[in-house]
């Protein structure tokens, strides 16, 4: 049949409109007809529609649509794609009632629509009830699906991917396409799919690898080719952050290990958020404890198939009754992930002081002593302030590891400058030197006075913009041991802001006397890390205290926060471990 025949004349009838298309590499500007609507039918090799179809079969048998006439083979796709997104339907469809149809479709003489199904969908339905609308608009192109399905098929990527407004098609729809089109038939090169969507090679490929772990899941689940499943259990997100989990591995049976793992956990519904699942994975591999996890996985998973594959599982029904029907194994998977992510989060504690450590010793290794000579005397004053800081710390950390007291070099960071400057009025020193309230020993001073900790009238300081605020994400928690942890993260960077900042926190009282040891944190932009402090017996008779929260950028009485907590103590150690 080909509706370009002169028997069609009174059901396809040519417009004085065009509608420009490129084929077999070549642009021109095609007629376009009014084709009545029962002659038309939609297209089972469209990426969208495919996805359905491999549900209808699996639900009515491989063969279902063969005996389908054509009216009831429409019916069946035409309700699969208002399921699809029936708010967009919806939205064209009084579109079309309120203006017409706009926008030509594309279609083959033998009446397959290569482009417009959506536009076809609302027709259809607006001509139940009013026979106006029983005409689409569309460009015939004079080919069958078997004369150039290669060609086809890259027109059909340009309209629908290439072009710069493109339809809001289904991730998993998409991956289906290129399954079929890449890796099954081979009807398509990357570099020829990438031509036709106006991507780049790499692109392709990395969708390619999501596709090839679309056809694994399915295959893992005994279900090829039912890329319904997929769309239901959402699993794209998945894929792609699982890539470079899986290239990590640096045995091949690990990564297959892990594969299988996520297949499970995606299985048995156990992955709320994606994104924390795969971060979970690649800090067990960044601390040692992947190994031990993977290990455990290849048990569970052994488990799982046993179950799994005793009586082969149909359709979607049926798996999600499977996973109803297993939860000690689903929560054999959450707790797996649970107990290895809370070893690994101790490893990064324990961890974090040499890497603070290794650090600051790259970074004074730049320091550049050759600049000294040119450094005026405040200059001068204000980096031996500094370096008796940091010498001073230095020797906190030694006697702390060592438990010994290691004697000071300068008991008084001032001492050098103040012989100094003797002549030089008070105001005339740096801000950071007037009062030692950053000092990392601040809980000892206490102890060792009975209880009199150092009082030091703090002052808002000036906001750094360009610096993102830091979060105590356990604030709204009173605190109940003398000894605890803190957990921190940056707010929302803004475009304008850095993607790191540092800061000195240490507990005051009410009386703004300084009640506890004081710790420094850098934080990265989407990370979360803790800290531990330890406060001053005379902390356990108050019933309030405040986290101070100064800038490394600002003086020791300035204050860039000064956060309430409650204090309900109760002696119990919590080392954050």
């Amino acid at each position: 049949m080909s509706l370009l025949d002169e028997k069609f004349r009174s059901a396809v009838q040519p417009t004085t409109l065009t509608k420009k298309l490129t084929l077999n590499g070549e642009t021109k500007a095609y007629q376009v007809y009014r084709v009545r609507l029962n002659l038309l039918y939609y297209n089972d090799q469209n990426d969208r529609i495919a996805t359905w179809i491999s549900q209808y079969k699996s639900e009515h048998g491989e063969n279902a649509f063969r005996t389908l006439t054509m009216q009831q083979y429409n019916d069946v796709i035409e309700e699969f794609i208002v399921q699809s997104n029936p708010t967009s339907i919806e939205k064209t469809k009084n579109n079309i009632e309120l203006v017409n149809q706009r926008e030509p479709g594309v279609i083959l003489s033998d009446g397959r629509i290569v482009d417009g199904n959506r536009r076809f969908t609302c027709l259809r339905q607006l001509a139940k009830e009013n026979s106006d609308f029983c005409w689409f608009e569309t460009v015939i192109l004079n080919v069958h699906m078997t004369d150039s399905k290669k060609e086809i098929k890259m027109l059909e990527l340009a309209i629908q991917h290439g072009e710069e407004k493109k339809v809001d098609y289904n991730p998993i729809d998409r991956l289906v396409g290129v399954y079929q089109d890449i890796i099954k038939t081979g009807l398509l090169t990357v570099e020829e799919y990438a031509e036709s969507t106006n991507e780049t090679v790499q692109d392709v490929k990395k969708r390619v690898e999501h596709a090839q772990l679309l056809s694994e899941f399915l295959e893992y689940l005994h279900m090829p080719e039912q890329y319904y499943i997929a769309r239901e259990y959402q699993v794209v997100t998945v894929f792609s952050d699982m890539l470079p989990a899986l290239k990590r591995c640096k045995k091949e049976e690990y990564a297959l290990a892990l594969k299988e793992a996520i297949f499970n956990n995606l299985l048995m519904q156990t992955i709320s958020d994606s994104r924390k699942f795969i971060r979970n994975i690649n800090t067990m591999m960044e601390t040692g404890i992947f190994t031990t996890y993977i290990k455990k996985q290849i048990e569970i998973t052994q488990k799982i198939k046993e179950k799994l594959y005793a009586v082969p599982l149909r359709n979607a029904a049926e798996l999600k009754e499977f996973a109803d029907d297993n939860q000690e194994l689903a929560e054999e998977l959450k707790n797996t992930m649970d107990l290895s992510v809370l070893r690994a989060k101790k490893r990064v504690t324990k961890s974090r002081p040499s890497q603070s450590v290794s650090k600051s010793f790259t970074m004074l290794k730049d320091v550049d002593t050759k600049i000294f000579d040119t450094l005026n005397d405040d200059e001068r004053e204000k980096l031996m302030w500094d370096v008796a800081r940091l010498s001073e710390k230095v020797n906190f950390i030694k006697s702390e590891l060592t438990g010994e007291e290691i004697p000071q070099m300068i008991s008084n960071p001032l001492a050098v400058t103040q012989e100094k400057t003797a002549a030089v009025p008070e105001t005339s020193a740096p801000a950071a030197a007037s009062v030692n309230s950053c000092d990392a020993k601040n809980i000892e001073t206490a102890e060792e006075t009975q209880g009199t900790v150092l009082k030091k009238d703090f002052i808002l300081a000036e906001r750094h913009i360009d610096e993102p605020m830091i979060i105590c994400l356990d604030m709204d928690k009173p605190i109940t041991n003398l000894v605890f942890s803190l957990h921190f993260c940056l707010e929302r960077i803004l475009p304008f802001q850095k993607n790191q900042a540092s800061y000195r926190l240490f507990f005051v009282n009410a009386e703004n006397k300084i009640i506890s040891s004081e710790s420094e944190i850098t934080l990265q932009s989407d990370e979360i890390a803790s800290l531990s402090f330890t406060l001053s017996s005379v902390a356990s008779e108050q019933k309030k205290c405040f986290l101070a929260v100064q800038s490394v950028q600002d003086s020791c009485e300035l204050l860039q926060q000064k956060i309430p907590f409650q204090l309900s103590m109760t002696f119990t150690a919590d080392f954050g471990f």
